[in-house]
């Protein structure tokens, strides 16, 4: 094995997996970091939308002297050739949203690893820190496989566990699953180097997929229990929010409840709402929620609801397009 190996990074513009990645395999002895992959021009990646400290990985990339590929197809013959030229040993991917097809995968020397932000074969596919949120989930972890053409399908290469309360938001169950992949690849780039990558097969009896979510996955649905209801406001949180109609049809978009039981009468109609003081307080299936924090014009405020409403919608709609 010649040393250092080549390394080519794929991962989104803003992504914040994926910019101590890049300074990582920038800086390191044992890499020659030669090319980063990122989104098409125009594009972000939603997971970080108006969040604090942005990155962005094409300056930071032209910063170490890598100006970035942004193909709009990572899988088009030229962009494939292109990267092909770089003569990569391996491929790291780190929060890359275009699937990497079979000629892509064949390119580098070695193999291509993906650092996934879950404990595959469990929340394999899209944005599985909402879907923990959202499951109320509590053993979790992170993965790097070894990757293949089925999505989040390779063998294992390294993982590790993380615990989790059940009660995390989508946001901290990310930040602290990033914190985790770094510190992975940190752990992986000698084996990386060396040449000498364990690989175990997952079990396809202990595989869960899960799908972009939508719009119904973010409605609040007044008229389940109350649990659900809060798993579903923490997993939205903070981008896009969960949602509900108030009486006027406007979009109501919640960022943080408190369960307070049975403190008005249970027998009440789900979705209705009570006023008390500066207090809002929402009926569900099972007991009564107070109304925190909820966002306006993009910022989080104390959720308040105008004292003419008595009720929020329990019909599903779909969020109005921005």
């Amino acid at each position: 094995m010649s040393l250092p190996v080549r390394v080519v990074l794929m991962s989104e513009v803003n992504s914040k997996l994926g910019a101590p990645f890049l300074s990582i395999l920038a800086e390191h002895p044992l890499v020659e970091l030669v090319g980063v992959v990122t989104s098409p021009r125009g594009r972000l990646c939603p997971y970080f939308l108006g969040e604090e400290d942005q990155v962005d990985l094409d300056a930071q990339g032209r910063g170490w002297g890598i100006p970035p590929m942004r193909p709009a197809n990572v899988n088009d013959p030229g962009s494939v050739a292109a990267i092909a030229a770089l003569k990569p040993d391996y491929i790291i991917v780190g929060n890359y949203q275009q699937i990497l097809k079979a000629d892509l995968l064949g390119v580098p020397r070695i193999t291509s690893v993906n650092f996934h932000p879950s404990p595959l074969p469990k929340y394999a596919g899209w944005a599985p820190f909402f879907w923990m949120a959202r499951t109320g989930e509590t053993r979790s972890g992170v993965t790097a496989i070894a990757m293949t053409t089925q999505i989040d399908g390779g063998p294992v290469i390294a993982a590790k566990p993380i615990m989790l309360s059940g009660t995390e938001t989508a946001l901290e169950i990310r930040e602290s699953h990033t914190v985790a992949n770094v510190a992975l690849l940190r752990e992986l780039i000698p084996r990386l180097a060396a040449g000498r990558l364990p690989l175990t097969p997952q079990d396809p009896g202990e595989r869960t997929y899960f799908s972009k979510p939508g719009d119904q996955d973010h409605w609040l649905d007044f008229t389940q229990d109350t649990e659900t209801i809060l798993r579903t406001v923490r997993a939205g949180y903070r981008r896009p929010g969960a949602y509900v109609l108030t009486e006027d049809g406007e979009v109501m978009v919640v960022l943080s409840m408190e369960a307070v039981g049975t403190r008005y009468p249970a027998s009440v109609t789900p979705g209705t709402v009570r006023h008390e003081n500066d207090d809002v307080f929402i009926a569900a299936k099972d007991g009564w929620l107070r109304l925190w924090s909820i966002e306006v014009e993009g910022e989080e405020q104390l959720g308040h609801l105008p004292r003419s409403h008595t009720s929020v919608s329990t019909r599903f709609a779909p969020r109005p397009s921005a």
